[in-house]
């Protein structure tokens, strides 16, 4: 499946590229041939979600903004705070995992990144499927080694923790999270927080899924993220953590 990316010839406020997707998607322009590359950088990163009806940390309906690209319906995202701030500057917001964020969509909606940005790319309905299919951890093949471990004194991120503890005080569907980290084939460490919820409904995953990015907005960490639901998945990293990890957020 190819993806057309879209380019906007005015100059963006920032820097350009701020981080890899921004990379990626600049190296994509004018290659069909990158999409897959696009995708699974796609899938790794967080995007800043506009939030026009504004939200509140026990939100669990977003007024989600929307656009139409050729009678398609699509919401709008940015790959870092400059483009946001350049196309949606004063409006509300919320960061996550762009994944995360994706399975929490209708069947029928697309996701445009950066709409009047630097280099933006729509995700028509079937590369948002394409995107939710695809796991980035384990994302490595059936019987790959992954490693998994707590984090040490020196490296536990005691500040993110307490900060997405209180966000997830006040989004009433979570009952517990634990955190680990984890990496396979011997591939850079990723941070999964693994959360337990009281309903299963795709609303109540959103409402994690946009606690953990409000925490990670607030006080961000060295390694990417990713949100478990550990009710649900059946994986290695999610039984591990629900065998061997204390929670760091428990509800009473």
């Amino acid at each position: 499946m190819e993806i057309p990316a879209q380019r906007i010839p005015d100059s963006p406020v920032g820097g350009w590229p701020a981080n890899e997707l921004e990379e990626v998607l600049s190296a994509a322009m004018g290659d069909p041939g990158a999409t897959a590359r696009v995708m699974e950088v796609l899938g790794r990163s967080h995007v800043w979600v506009p939030l026009p009806g504004g939200g509140s940390p026990d939100s669990t309906d977003l007024d989600l903004a929307t656009m139409e690209l050729d009678g398609i319906v699509y919401t709008p995202v940015f790959s870092s705070e400059q483009q946001f701030l350049q196309a949606a500057n004063g409006m509300s917001f919320a960061v996550a995992p762009l994944r995360e964020f994706a399975r929490g969509l209708p069947p029928q909606i697309g996701i445009a990144v950066n709409p009047g940005g630097a280099v933006g790319i729509p995700l028509p309905p079937a590369a948002v499927m394409e995107l939710c299919r695809t796991e980035r951890a384990p994302d490595a093949p059936t019987g790959a080694r992954v490693r998994l471990w707590e984090p040490g004194t020196d490296e536990e991120p005691v500040e993110f923790l307490a900060t997405a503890a209180g966000e997830f005080a006040v989004t009433p569907v979570v009952l517990s999270a634990r955190r680990a980290l984890a990496s396979v084939e011997g591939d850079p460490p990723a941070l999964f927080i693994g959360v337990e919820l009281d309903r299963w409904q795709e609303e109540d995953r959103a409402a994690a899924m946009t606690a953990l990015g409000r925490a990670l907005g607030a006080m961000p960490v060295p390694w990417p993220v990713n949100l478990v639901l550990l009710d649900i998945a059946q994986d290695p990293v999610g039984d591990w953590m629900l065998e061997r990890v204390r929670p760091f957020y428990s509800r009473d």
